[in-house]
């Protein structure tokens, strides 16, 4: 059975100081640091608040957060594609509630927010992914594309680079189709099903050098691939659940 969380839904300025520093503080839990605290805290913070960005968190019956997401938005125009990118810089959830039912359903109430400030437009979800990331998006999303993936569509080749020339102007490769520099997320806790093993595999193959602090820009989109997908997984487990 799941264990009950709470989603709040908030516009980024509207975090209070005291949660903002509790979801940083649970993000250090799955990291090695490449940065002083104090720079990651500033750095943290300025990504996460600003214009058109919200975070997601998820807390218990204690009011204690187990998980939390940001999202920013960036339209961009690729060819006669009108289309929002919803750009989750940060991911992170304490084991236990990893894959919970919520965490799938929340970013559906992004929908009405994205067309009223940008009106009709197709979306898509873009991050930079280590292993636990790529294998745990791919799963909920059914497919993700990446720079490094030689069958990746053009527009989607487009829209990564325009998303990670404009969050990551310093450290993006373009000629690899990598991020450079990132805090390296620890991965203790990869599932272990033979599909996530697949996916870590293919992972690995497509960034062999993520120990380093390389990070994978990937994209997937609001689709009806996304919709069977989560529909089947919110099945799957409500049947475990019965």
């Amino acid at each position: 059975m799941s264990r009950p969380l709470r989603v709040l839904l908030l516009a980024s300025h509207e975090v209070p100081e005291e949660r903002l520093r509790e979801i940083w503080r649970l993000r250090l839990e799955m990291l090695t640091l490449t940065r002083p605290e104090a720079q990651d805290w500033e750095e943290f913070r300025r990504a996460v608040v600003g214009p058109d960005r919200y975070v997601f968190v998820f807390v218990d019956p204690q009011d204690v957060a187990q998980g939390f997401f940001t999202i920013a938005m960036l339209p961009v125009e690729v060819g006669r594609r009108r289309m929002l990118l919803m750009f989750s810089k940060f991911f992170y959830f304490r084991r236990a509630y990893r894959g919970h039912p919520k965490t799938i359903l929340a970013p559906w109430r992004l929908l009405p927010i994205a067309w009223r400030g940008h009106g009709l437009r197709s979306l898509h979800f873009v991050t930079t992914a280590f292993p636990q990331s790529y294998v745990s998006l791919t799963r909920t999303s059914g497919r993700t594309w990446s720079l490094r993936d030689d069958q990746a569509p053009t527009w989607a080749r487009a829209a990564l680079t325009q998303f990670a020339q404009t969050f990551y102007p310093g450290s993006f490769d373009s000629e690899e189709g990598v991020v450079r520099g990132a805090n390296v997320a620890d991965g203790e806790s990869m599932p272990h099903s033979a599909e996530a093993r697949r996916l870590a595999q293919r992972y690995e193959e497509l960034n062999p050098t993520w120990r380093e602090g390389t990070t994978l820009p990937i994209l997937f989109s609001v689709d009806a691939r996304l919709v069977r997908t989560n529909a089947a997984r919110v099945a799957r487990r409500a049947l475990r659940r019965g």
